[in-house]
């Protein structure tokens, strides 16, 4: 080879591990050439940013302007995709749309921004199961009372107990239909017809109480402590120790549409000649702390943990209780069907085609939802912010985490209603008519 040759190869050698140099060089400070047309020399080489990305479960595909974004090896030899989790470097600052796939799975979009040198984290990201329902039981339709730690179903006119952790089920030996029913705060007992069910017995074994509590008593609720069962007769308040089989009387010579005991006070909904009353009792001394005229109709006592309202059915009126003896009424919402409490401060509630979500202590409230069809149910996720809604003929989830509300549905059938969330939050069941088949069912999420 000639020596000019030589020396011209000598020079591009150089020349080029000088300009792949300073390539490698921008790419490792985090920086690319700027793709915007027309290119300005002011501002050829632009800071890129830099995706942190996760989900639940892990293991999606990842999407960029609807380019699967894939990890490269040895100038394209061998190249695979980029799952979940994952950092994905040197991405041009802009706005990008985000899909996340997964077989089996729901897909996911969402809209993210990239600044330039800096992270922008994506870790919220749930998706959910693309599965088929699974039928526990067949029945007809009728009243389904959730246990309060979520792990079982009691169907009151065939008497049937659902565990849902394992999808069997027992019959109650005892006639339910038209009866009280009242669950124990720690979901071992049942009340039914004066007698308690245990349900830590195998056998379910029936404890009568000695007391006469008397045919006409009804309305039964138990203390936290799980000891004492208060119930109401035509014109009293009482309370049975189960310990002792002792009764006494707390309130008597009064209206009482319903009743509540928390916090050492006694909460009443009372009709007196023609008015309505919310009245607060001292729990020890009976004494009446406050009074407080409300609306007409036919009412009920609803807590969630600390939270407690009195719900006017024939007006669709919620009184938001704020736990002062004094002046009970914290807030008023009108037009109300259904609520769930988010936490301390948020209530989530919907009407027949609109879900909201209002701050009980500064009153303000969004609109989070609006559906054609007539809802049948809501159900929350605290721990990972999602919603699921029902109408007679499906059942949809979207989470609230993402900026843009995108709806997905999860099934369609017929008389969907009944809608509860186990206590993973993993598993939803409802009953429906799928097919010729009509009863309770079950549903993956995740």
């Amino acid at each position: 080879m000639p020596k000019k040759l030589r020396d011209w190869l000598f020079i591009i050698f150089i020349i080029l591990f000088c300009v792949i140099t300073f390539f490698v060089a921008l790419y490792a400070a985090g920086y690319s050439i700027n793709r915007k047309w027309p290119p300005r020399f002011d501002n050829l080489f632009e800071k890129t940013g830099m995706l942190i990305i996760d989900s639940q479960p892990s293991g999606a595909t990842i999407f960029l302007n609807g380019e699967k974004q894939k990890k490269f090896f040895l100038l394209d030899v061998g190249q695979s995709e980029i799952t979940t989790p994952a950092r994905i470097k040197n991405l041009p600052p802009g706005e990008y749309e985000l899909r996340l796939e997964k077989e089996g799975y729901w897909p996911l979009e969402k809209k993210i921004i990239i600044k330039p040198g800096q992270s922008s984290f994506a870790e919220d990201f749930i998706i959910f199961k693309q599965s088929l329902p699974l039928n526990l039981t067949l029945c007809q339709p009728q009243e389904m009372l959730l246990s309060p730690n979520q792990k079982s179903i009691l169907l009151t006119q065939d008497a049937l107990l659902i565990d849902l952790k394992t999808g069997s089920s027992s019959q109650l030996d005892i006639n339910l239909t038209g009866s009280d029913v009242s669950w124990s705060e720690n979901s071992n007992r049942l009340f039914i017809n004066e007698q308690v069910l245990d349900l830590n017995n195998k056998n379910n074994q029936l404890n009568i109480p000695d007391v006469e509590l008397g045919k006409d008593a009804y309305n039964f609720h138990w203390d936290e402590d799980n000891k004492k069962l208060y119930y109401q007769l035509e014109h009293s308040i009482n309370c049975l120790n189960l310990d002792n089989n002792t009764a006494i009387n707390l309130l008597s010579k009064g209206q009482y549409l319903a009743y509540t005991i928390k916090d050492n006070l006694i909460y009443t909904a009372e009709k007196e000649e023609e008015k309505y009353y919310l009245r607060t009792y001292d729990l020890n001394t009976y004494i009446l702390q406050s009074s407080t005229e409300i609306s007409s109709g036919f009412y009920s006592f609803q807590a969630d943990g600390n939270n407690l309202g009195l719900f006017n059915k024939n007006q669709k009126e919620l009184y938001i209780l704020n736990g002062l003896a004094s002046r009970p009424i914290g807030r008023k919402i009108n037009n109300i069907i259904e609520w769930i409490w988010i936490n301390e401060e948020v209530l989530l509630w919907r009407n027949d085609t609109e879900i909201y979500s209002m701050n009980i202590k500064d009153g303000r409230q969004n609109l989070i939802i609006r559906v054609s069809e007539a809802l049948t149910g809501i159900a929350w996720n605290k721990a990972k912010s999602y919603l699921i809604y029902t109408s007679a003929n499906n059942i949809w989830i979207v989470n609230l985490n993402l900026e843009k509300i995108i709806p997905i549905q999860l099934l369609k059938a017929e008389k969907i209603n009944n809608l509860y969330l186990d206590e993973k939050n993993q598993i939803i069941y409802f009953y429906a008519s799928i097919g010729q088949q009509s009863g309770i069912y079950k549903l993956q999420l995740q």
